[in-house]
């Protein structure tokens, strides 16, 4: 995001920035979209503002990391989980201490120690951005002098010690002494991205990206119980985190979690946050304009009022709508309002475009090239807005595409919880008035019932050949 946009058209959704940089929470949720990146970026953008108050170095992006490396880092004999856990603290421990060299406004001790431990590390062999680098931590000891902190990692009978596999207990232990007693005027904030890209089609990351969370959870815990001012944050797609292997993770999630849902009634969308968003923005280019939509926009569009209509085309995030209205611009001809035409015009270049491509990067999560390609063919050979589980799968049974090539009950699972699909209730939640639709992005924490009809998202209609 240009620095232009960070600073002065930056919308803090509920307070998200001052939250993270003054609270103990520390795992951002959203949809793809909702503007959990930016959060790191406008850190970056604060530091390099205030940089004796604030350090935010460039972001550990999970998905440039070759996670294979991490297989064998911590003996295969420990519990599997426990194993990436131990493999996630190591690696954060070498980025923080990397992070925190040549802080000016660390007191004398601090900075000895972590001098210390940054040369500890290269006469280990360990290389910041080489996970397979952590494996030299089994047959190397730290010499330094260990001062063990009162609270330890919780490491024990775990680690045997052997010849082989060196002290990794020990190096936990001396690491986390090292940042936890680390005392500065200035707070590091390490944000943690690139998960919303990551696959987890056949590759057992569940795990491993689970072992990250519980990680950061026992290093943040460390830091605030030391007064160390250090802060993991990690961005994690909403419908990604809910399919990690993560004990406890709702407690994680109430505890720890900042929710970037952006979801309003749709009738009071005139005051929500999405449009003063967009106005925010339309400001940056005419600083006269007031009302984006009712100084450029018909008050209807389609018999719905033009806001509520336009909002209807997405799953209520920043980059939906944002480039919803870039689409519509590209199809302006000149100043002055805008037709509803060349409204509808924008909308059907959206769905086919931006939207489809959204779906495919979404699916790319759990399912293989091929079998999204499937998907898609099965979605628009239905030719339905509306329909059940059992049109579904009438359809995969007599069609050799998607015969014994999809699973159901997942594809439709991984479409609702991206906000693709919703249920439809016929009469609403009291069966006495109109049908009530349940999008994952209207509720978090809406669950998908197969026994009822579903509606594909109307940002799909035109791609499809539905509108």
């Amino acid at each position: 995001m240009a620095p232009t946009l960070l600073r002065d058209g930056y919308y803090d959704l509920g307070g998200t920035v001052d939250r993270v940089l003054n609270s103990h929470e520390f795992l951002l949720l959203g949809y793809k979209g909702s503007g959990k990146s930016a959060v790191g970026a406008r850190l970056r953008l604060l530091a390099e503002g205030a940089p004796a108050q604030l350090s935010a170095p460039q972001a550990i992006f999970v998905d440039k990391l070759p996670l294979r490396e991490f297989k064998g880092v911590v003996p295969d004999s420990i519990d599997a989980h426990v194993r990436h856990v131990y493999a996630w603290q190591l690696h954060l421990m070498v980025q923080i201490i990397t992070g925190l060299s040549g802080d000016g406004q660390a007191d004398a001790k601090s900075r000895k120690k972590v001098a210390a431990a940054e040369k500890e590390l290269g006469k280990a062999g360990v290389i910041p951005q080489q996970p397979s680098s952590l494996k030299r931590f089994r047959m190397t000891k730290v010499s330094a002098s260990v001062g063990l902190p009162n609270k330890g990692l919780g490491l024990s009978a775990d680690f045997q010690r052997s010849t082989d596999e060196g002290d990794l207990r020990l190096w936990l232990a001396y690491l986390e002494g090292v940042t936890s007693e680390y005392r500065s005027n200035r707070k590091h904030y390490f944000f943690i991205d690139g998960l919303d890209d990551l696959s987890l089609a056949s590759s057992g990351r569940e795990l491993l990206l689970g072992g990250l969370i519980q990680a950061t959870v026992g290093l943040n815990e460390m830091f605030q119980e030391s007064g160390s001012p250090i802060k993991i944050v990690v961005s994690c797609r909403t419908d990604l985190y809910s399919r990690l292997s993560l004990p406890q993770a709702g407690k994680i999630r109430r505890d720890y979690g900042l929710e970037l849902n952006w979801y309003q009634n749709p009738r009071d969308a005139g005051v929500s946050h999405l449009v003063r968003l967009a106005n925010l923005r339309a400001r940056l280019v005419d600083r006269s304009c007031s009302d984006l939509f009712s100084e450029f926009f018909d008050p209807t569009i389609s018999g719905k009022n033009t806001v509520e209509f336009l909002l209807l085309q997405t799953r209520h995030t920043p980059r939906d709508l944002l480039q919803l209205l870039k689409i519509i611009q590209k199809h302006v001809d000149g100043p002055g309002p805008i037709l509803p035409s060349i409204v509808l015009s924008g909308i059907s270049d959206y769905s086919q475009t931006y939207f489809v491509d959204e779906m495919h990067d979404a699916l790319s999560t759990y399912f293989t090239e091929d079998q999204q390609s499937r998907i898609r063919q099965l979605l628009g050979t239905l030719r339905q807005r509306d329909f059940t589980f059992a049109d579904l799968r009438t359809r995969v049974e007599n069609d050799s595409r998607f015969k014994d090539k999809l699973d159901l009950h997942s594809v439709t699972t991984a479409l609702f919880d991206s906000s693709f699909i919703g249920n439809v209730t016929p009469g609403g939640a009291t069966g006495s008035s109109d049908p009530y639709f349940r999008f994952k992005h209207r509720n978090p924490e809406a669950s998908l019932l197969h026994d009822e009809s579903m509606q594909l998202h109307p940002g799909l209609w035109k791609a499809f050949s539905l509108a």
